[in-house]
């Protein structure tokens, strides 16, 4: 219901409108919808500054690349917990949609918050895809396949990170083809889910990614004792705050990352 409608107002008292009831996402939505002003990302950057910083992270280009000339880029500000960026085609269809906000992150049984982005959503797709174009099977959960754009939109993040002044961006993979292509800059916090993730990468090396995370998620890879591996969330992160970063990841952490790694063996089950 709008905050300034005419359902909220009663006729000859005062009190027709209660500021207490009104939160600051209500009163952001309906003062920019009605004085008309510009959505911003994060209530701080404006549609040409993320623009820029797509460009300059290479988003842009390598969307282009992919055969989608002149794309058009879109800022939906619902409130301050769903910030959405849309890149789509001239004629309106979505290529790129990721939603995110700013949250504190604190590690267990530490007193210490940091500010991070939190990609809550990303999409990518390349949508002249065919059935018949080609043979590979998309990944698990997948429409569309993507556009091959995880290295440029981390590159944007980060530069968004540093430009807000947050210690960095954290995500939680749904699939294990998510963990894969967002850990050219992410790392699983826990060590053990990180040597874990490692194992899995480095003993099925030169398998087809789409195959193995098609496999993993019908819980057709074990342990070497013959249990069944099963696919668990967990954050990853990425660290533009040299001070997070060594708190996160110091010495001990890569050490337990290394035994995990080289105790864990896995196997594939036939069908």
């Amino acid at each position: 219901m709008g905050v300034f409608s005419s359902t909220d107002k009663k006729k000859n008292q005062t009190d027709w409108l209660n500021l207490d009831d009104l939160s600051l996402v209500d009163v952001s939505k309906e003062l920019n919808t009605s004085l008309n002003m510009e959505p911003k990302l994060f209530n701080r950057f404006t549609h040409y500054e993320v623009e820029q910083l797509l460009v300059s992270s290479g988003m842009i280009s390598a969307v282009e690349k992919r055969g989608f000339h002149n794309p058009i880029i879109e800022l939906e500000i619902l409130n301050d917990f769903d910030n959405r960026i849309y890149i789509k085609t001239e004629s309106k269809k979505i290529l790129v949609h990721t939603r995110l906000k700013v949250s504190q992150f604190q590690l267990k049984g530490d007193d210490e918050q940091f500010p991070m982005i939190y990609i809550d959503w990303l999409l990518t797709q390349n949508i002249n895809f065919e059935p018949g174009d080609i043979k590979k099977e998309l990944y698990f959960g997948q429409e569309y396949p993507g556009l091959n754009v995880l290295n440029e939109f981390t590159d944007f993040i980060r530069v968004l990170s540093k430009r807000l002044g947050t210690s960095g961006a954290f995500n939680v993979p749904e699939y294990f083809h998510d963990a894969v292509l967002f850990s050219r800059k992410f790392r699983f916090i826990d060590p053990e889910k990180e040597g874990t993730f490692r194992a899995l990468v480095k003993i099925f090396r030169g398998t087809n990614l789409r195959s193995l995370s098609s496999q993993i998620h019908q819980n057709r890879v074990q342990y070497e004792n013959g249990e069944t591996y099963e696919w668990k969330y967990g954050e990853m992160i990425s660290c533009t705050d040299p001070y997070l970063e060594k708190k996160v990841f110091h010495e001990a952490y890569f050490r337990r990352v290394d035994e995990v790694k080289e105790k864990l063996k896995f196997r594939l089950v036939s069908k």
